[in-house]
């Protein structure tokens, strides 16, 4: 029914009601429109009921890490521009020391190197996605009504997710990183409007209860002002499929039916990359990913992979195949997503990221940064060598070798950038082409 003939029908119920109107006062006084409209909003339930977004506000700012891992990163930038380095995607002395072979339990970096994660590390939990809260006001409903909240990163919301709830709020995980995205709110009939918020830029950690120490590759900054493209490489732990014992060492159950919908549906991965042994990973030739319905899952292994500069200085060929198997893989990750993983995702992983990241131009703080993540779930790993297990942890040995060490020497001429000394040694010895690596970049970085 038009709204310009609810009017008369409502005056006549008022006065059929016995109720009378003071003839001294204009009709338009007596009869105000909010009046008439409360009128309408009562015998219409529908008009009753309103749905109101309140946090994140519109254009918001909201963090997807923890806050003690925000304040570790910040604090890691923040000392590099208060030490004055002009380019940090340059090979720098900042992380170098002539006497890294016998630093006797000294850090391996300069004194003015003060940011140590060991004093922000705090516990497990924190290596994962922070979770964000989406909350909303109702009127006029009931209890028992359900919501439904949509989010996502298209404005018309044809590409969002849905959370059912009768709360007046949800929370979501795992994020992109430096990205917008819209929501909305509906039950029934009515619907909020649709309000936007803004994800903080940086690195992105992953939920996905079970697995451990899983981050995106990318969202991070890298020489020339682009970024890694994300949700498209991710490294992470040991993808478990049942508990077993290797020797001594118990490797426990870390996949469930939840995570592995997380890992194959949310993150896409198409494509294992498994660094462990062959008892190491229980002898597997598929990836516990891979199913009747997912049969599509590739699984590759190097069972020979080593870490740090043991990586850089071995002459094994077998290694350095499977190097270089890998890198085409990371190279088609725009097709099929990677995961690439030893046991805790810690030094093995954590020297094939440096490399990929390295490669693709992230900066030497940002690349000890994603080294060091590894200390928030539990597995601490530091750039300096007060490590008791620095014979083990030997990554101020990588950066050594990177920074000046000898066998980079031939890729470190002068003002080289980071990113095309690591190319030296992934072309000279990994045997990566120059095309591969200049399609590695155009296909992993933003336009």
């Amino acid at each position: 029914m038009n709204k310009k003939h609810i009017l008369p029908l409502v005056v006549s119920g008022l006065f059929c009601a016995g109720m009378t109107f003071s003839l001294a006062k204009p009709l338009a006084e007596e009869l105000r429109t909010d009046k008439v409209v409360e009128v309408i909003k009562n015998q219409d339930p529908v008009m009753s009921k309103q749905i109101s977004l309140s946090f994140p506000q519109e254009g918001q700012v909201v963090d997807i890490l923890r806050p003690n891992v925000v304040n570790y990163i910040n604090d890691m930038h923040s000392q590099r521009e208060q030490l004055g380095i002009e380019n940090d995607y340059k090979i720098n002395d900042y992380f170098a020391r002539a006497d890294i072979a016998d630093a006797p339990g000294g850090r391996y970096t300069k004194d003015t190197d003060k940011v140590d994660v060991r004093n922000y590390a705090k516990g497990k939990t924190e290596s994962k996605s922070k979770l964000v809260s989406l909350v909303f006001s109702k009127e006029g409903f009931e209890e028992s009504d359900e919501f439904t909240v949509k989010y996502g990163l298209k404005a018309d919301l044809s590409d969002a997710k849905e959370i059912v709830t009768t709360d007046t709020y949800v929370t979501v995980t795992n994020l992109l990183a430096n990205a917008t995205y819209y929501w909305q709110v509906s039950s029934g009939e009515v619907s909020s409007a649709v309000q936007s918020f803004n994800t903080r830029e940086g690195f992105r950690m992953i939920t996905a209860s079970g697995v451990s120490n899983i981050r995106d590759m990318g969202g991070r900054l890298v020489e020339g002002g682009k970024r890694i493209k994300q949700g498209i490489i991710f490294r992470g732990g040991e993808l478990v499929e049942e508990t077993y014992y290797d020797g001594g060492s118990k490797h426990s159950k870390t996949l469930t039916p939840e995570n592995k919908a997380i890992l194959r549906d949310e993150l896409g991965i198409k494509y294992e990359v498994d660094f462990r042994g062959d008892s190491e990973a229980n002898y597997i030739t598929e990836s516990p990913l891979k199913d009747e319905n997912h049969e599509d899952i590739e699984y590759m292994r190097i069972p020979n992979m080593t870490a740090y500069d043991y990586l850089i200085k071995s002459s094994s060929e077998s290694l350095m195949s499977g190097l270089k198997n890998m890198f085409l893989k990371f190279k088609n990750a725009n097709e099929k997503h990677v995961y690439f993983h030893c046991w805790g995702g810690a030094d093995r992983t954590g020297t094939a990221g440096f490399l990929l990241g390295g490669v693709l131009g992230m900066s030497l703080t940002d690349l000890i940064v994603d080294f060091e993540l590894t200390s928030f779930g539990g597995n601490n790993r530091y750039h300096d060598y007060n490590d008791p297990k620095k014979n083990v942890f030997r990554f101020p040995s990588l950066l050594y070798e990177v920074v000046e060490g000898s066998t980079l020497s031939p890729y470190r001429t002068e003002g080289a950038l980071l990113k095309d000394v690591i190319a030296g040694f992934l072309i000279n010895k990994v045997g990566l082409t120059q095309e591969d690596i200049d399609e590695l970049r155009a296909n992993l970085l933003e336009d």
